[in-house]
Formats: C-alpha cells, structure tokens, sequence
C-alpha cells in the first residue's frame, strides 16, 4: 500500500512540474508602463561595494576594486552626476563585465528607466574618452534579442526583436 501512495505521489509531483514548466513557455511579461526613456550622464560604479559602503566605494581610488568586482559579474550601477546620496543609485540592467575596464569613468546612458525599481534598462552606453564619447557594445542576452544579435539570427529567433513590446519566451 506505501508502495502504491509512494508511486501515485511521484506522478503527482512530476505533472505538476511538468504543467509548470509548459506554463512560462510561451508566456509574455508584461513590459512596465512606468518606465521613462531617459539620457543620463554619471559615474560607473559596482553596486555592491557602492551600497555595502554606504557610498563611500566610488571614484579613481576605488576603480581597481570597482573594475575587479564588475568582472566577476557584480551588477554595475551609474551615480548620476550631481549626485552626493546613495538613494540617486540606479542599477544598470546589462552584463557588468563588459563594463569593468571602465568603472569609476564617466558614462552616459540611453535607456529606460525605472525609478520604483533604481534601475535603467540600458539600450546604449557611452564611456567619455577626452572630449568625445565612444559607445561601449553591450554583450548580453537581452541586448542580442533587441538588435538581432549572432544567436538569435542562428535560430531564427528574434530577428526583428522590438525593445519597446518584447516578451521573454525565449528565455
């Protein structure tokens, strides 16, 4: 009898699992109206250090920790200029390795952002260089999907991708 309510409990657990799954494919998110498209210029720190510091991790002389911890995939963040409080932080959402050899350097970000969350959905970023700026090419997922990156075009997928209305099925 264990044997039959062991059995009968296994199939239970595993079509639950299996609807689960089969439930986020296919699923659209639902893309925030409270998001604003905003051109911002700041510092690019590593958020980590920046909030466990109390703001004190930031410029030239925390770039080498800054630069370290954004390589190992510790999210990247932007102090907007002007900014001197901890609450002005807004987390860049792009992969923060590609951003590392630039932390601790003035920035400018094109994006989304949503201010509930301190965050910025990042469609470009631009690293000042002098006088000039020169846009970094932002290496994830996300921003592969939105400009029809190598393996979305591999599979098909995404190859019209538009930022404004995605969903996430693919991910």
């Amino acid at each position: 009898m264990n044997r039959i309510i062991a059995v009968a409990g296994g199939i239970i657990v595993a079509a639950g699992l299996t609807v689960a799954a089969f439930a986020h494919e296919g699923h659209e998110h639902k893309e925030s109206k409270e998001g604003k498209d905003v051109t911002m210029q700041g510092e690019l720190i590593d958020a980590a250090c920046f909030v466990t510091s109390d703001g004190d991790a930031k410029g030239k002389d925390h770039a080498e920790c800054a630069q370290k911890c954004m390589a190992s995939g510790i999210p990247a963040a932007i102090l907007p200029q002007g900014s001197k409080d901890g609450d002005a932080l807004l987390y860049l959402l792009t992969n923060p390795q590609v951003l590392a050899p630039y932390a601790a350097q003035t920035i400018k970000v094109e994006g989304t952002q949503y201010d509930d969350k301190h965050a910025i959905d990042v469609k470009k970023l631009y690293v000042k260089d002098g006088d000039t700026w020169k846009e970094v090419q932002l290496k994830d997922e996300h921003h592969d999907m939105a400009i029809g990156g190598s393996d979305a075009k591999e599979k098909g997928e995404h190859a019209e991708h538009d930022h404004a209305g995605h969903d996430h099925a693919g991910h």
